[in-house]
């Protein structure tokens, strides 16, 4: 679907908000601008560019232009650009999407889609489900970069392809793959500001029936004070980190159509952050992913995959002198059989079986309460293509042995009314289990259920040769959200309770164009988060943002800009004060020294502009990062 076409683009109109934002006319009218640039700079667009790949909206491989949905690919070439961001600063350049850190890389982050809960967004690695079931977020800052081949994001609910927590979303992180050769070996080094620096070195091959890949990465960082004069946590010192991440893997075709392969991948991260004491408060996160498969194609029509997976999401605060250290680890267990079929010319199923087991360890947790919980799932997955028409139909029951079954549905279809136009519409359903915290921790309630959304978007997308267009509408409605009920006696005790809600509006407009050797990008987006009871805005989320960005290739030199623009967001419900709305320009620049080895220069916040992504928490400031890589 949307086939590529040499038609002209007539009509183009710049983009124009749906709702006034008094804080952000500039950037709007900036949009606007963008927008004119892009449509009429199309008619003389003749450049076809590359479609991706993404298995994340269907779970089986298919190129980017027929996904349906809202899908992003963050590609090999755009991290390795990225120099020293973290995954949520390169996350954070993506439409739809917000991100608050407590202070650098090492800290906590959230991660919003579409305005949602950062509990609402589904994180996976290879596929395979990772985070902290006692709080719910995974810990997405023991993820380094240089150790991803791309990223895979869907926006809206997605419950009925993936189960729990896929409320707002999902981002599927695929790791390095095996080459195409005997051996290939490639790497960088790098360094910059706050004395940072990073290593990485990747050894892959293919020789007959066998593939491999083995890497290995380690970066350092003296850091930044990650806390503000005044916070309560503030104590005058560089926080810094030491990063390693580690990864194998084996595989074997054994015959025509029949592959096993096995593989791990371990990432660890010790970073210092503020406590308020004159001590080196630390934490050391560790994520991990194993995963054995069998991918066999049993007749012409029918694929079938066998697969365990498990997944480690480890944390430990070190938090002063005296205090005891608290733990929190979740292990994963996923035995997965997915059956590929081949119904009809365009059409094909997808049957699924899954098995989830996950146990728990945590000092935050009192009482007795049980430390593993199983989930039995099965899932369809129909997609159709019918001449101009396409389709795709989900359906999963979910059943735990903690919360009870939820049965989740979705259905996405788009029509190609004109060559390269395509109308989306769909509708889904996701929820959220609740956590070993919601259930055991402080104000704990063991009869909780599971938080529910209902989510409908409809849009335009346009593609024609090196143009690409979209604008996307959408409604999330959360119910059933869980928060912390005061019992009235005045001794701050009380309880978790489903009583509240929450609606999620926006719409999106998001453009790229290529020009020769110039790419040009922009997206822009409004968003009303908010709660459905009290009105307010939900935290940490702006109603508004813009983002541009552009590359010109000059011989072996590659130049480029970012700039990011955000509206004031608010710091945490019922506050009286505001995070205040910033604008980044980012730099980069690389020279080709010969068709292996490249030489790029990042310059993130150029300007050095000083901005807040969480209340009392610093932000990196100017940094420059110098990077040194080799791919044959």
């Amino acid at each position: 679907m949307l086939p590529d076409s040499q038609a002209d683009v007539r009509g183009c109109a710049s983009p124009k908000p749906q709702a006034s934002m008094s804080s952000s006319s500039t950037s709007w009218r900036l949009a606007g601008a963008a927008g004119a640039l892009l449509c009429a700079a199309n008619a003389q667009a003749q450049t076809t560019t590359l479609d991706p790949v993404t298995v994340t909206a269907s779970r089986v491989e298919q190129p980017l232009s027929r996904a349906l949905g809202d899908v992003t690919v963050i590609d090999a070439d755009t991290i390795q650009r990225a120099g020293q961001s973290s995954l949520a600063e390169l996350l954070q350049r993506e439409h739809a999407i917000d991100i608050g850190t407590n202070g650098g890389p090492q800290t906590t982050t959230s991660v919003f889609i579409r305005g949602a809960n950062s509990r609402h967004t589904l994180v996976l690695i290879d596929g395979l489900r990772v985070g902290s079931a006692t709080s719910g977020t995974m810990s997405l800052n023991g993820i380094d970069p240089a150790s991803v081949e791309r990223i895979e994001i869907l926006r809206g609910a997605a419950s009925s392809i993936y189960g729990a927590d896929a409320i707002g979303g999902v981002i599927n992180i695929i790791t390095k793959r095996q080459a195409d050769r005997p051996l290939a070996i490639s790497g960088s080094v790098g360094a910059g500001s706050h004395d940072t620096y990073k290593a990485q070195v990747n050894l892959d091959g293919a020789q007959g029936m066998w593939s491999y890949g083995l890497q290995y990465g380690k970066s350092k960082s003296r850091g930044f004070n990650a806390t503000l004069p005044g916070s309560f946590a503030y104590y005058g010192d560089r926080d810094g980190y030491e990063q390693e991440n580690a990864a194998a893997r084996l595989g074997l075709a054994w015959a025509a159509g029949h592959r096993v392969e096995a593989s791990v991948y371990h990432s660890r991260i010790n970073g210092q952050y503020d406590n308020g004491v004159p001590y080196d408060s630390r934490a050391v996160t560790r994520v991990e992913a194993y995963s054995l498969s069998s991918v066999d194609r049993i007749t012409d029509t029918w694929t079938s995959t066998l697969r365990f997976g498990r997944t480690v999401d480890d944390y430990r605060d070190h938090a002063s002198a005296t205090a005891p250290r608290a733990q929190s680890r979740t292990r994963q267990d996923l035995f997965t059989w997915q059956n590929d079929l081949a119904l009809a010319a365009g059409q094909n199923l997808s049957l699924i079986a899954e098995h989830l087991r996950e146990d728990v360890l945590s000092t935050s947790l009192t009482g007795n309460f049980p430390t593993r919980r199983r989930t039995n799932s099965v899932a369809a997955i129909y997609r159709g293509d019918f001449d101009r028409h396409h389709v795709q139909l989900n359906l999963r029951h979910d059943n735990n042995s903690q919360y009870g079954g939820n049965t989740s549905g979705a259905v996405s279809y788009a029509y190609d009314f004109a060559p390269g136009w395509q109308a989306t519409a769909g509708a889904g359903t996701g929820f959220r289990a609740p956590t070993y915290s919601d259930l055991y921790g402080w104000g704990g309630n063991p009869d909780l259920k599971a938080e529910k959304s209902r989510n409908v978007e409809a849009g335009v997308r346009y593609r024609n040769g090196g143009t690409t267009a979209s604008v996307t509408a959408f409604r999330n409605r959360v119910s059933n959200l869980i928060v912390w009920v005061d019992d009235g006696t005045g001794n701050w005790t009380g309880s978790n309770a489903n009583i509240d809600k929450a609606i999620l509006k926006g719409v999106n407009v998001s453009l790229a164009q290529q020009l020769g050797a110039t790419t040009l990008r922009a997206s822009a987006d409004w968003q009303d988060p908010r709660d459905a009871k009290t009105g307010e805005q939900l935290a940490r989320r702006a109603r508004g943002s813009l983002k541009l960005a552009a590359d010109h290739r000059l011989g072996p030199w590659l130049l480029g800009a970012e700039w990011l623009a955000t509206t004031p967001r608010v710091d945490y419900a019922g506050a009286v004060g505001r995070l205040g709305g910033y604008s980044l320009v980012n730099l980069m620049a690389s020279y080709d020294i010969n068709r292996s080895t490249q030489v790029q220069v990042r310059w993130n916040n150029a300007f050095n502009k000083h901005y807040e992504l969480a209340g009392g928490y610093a932000t990196p400031g100017s940094t420059v990062f110098v990077n040194l890589s080799y791919r044959p």
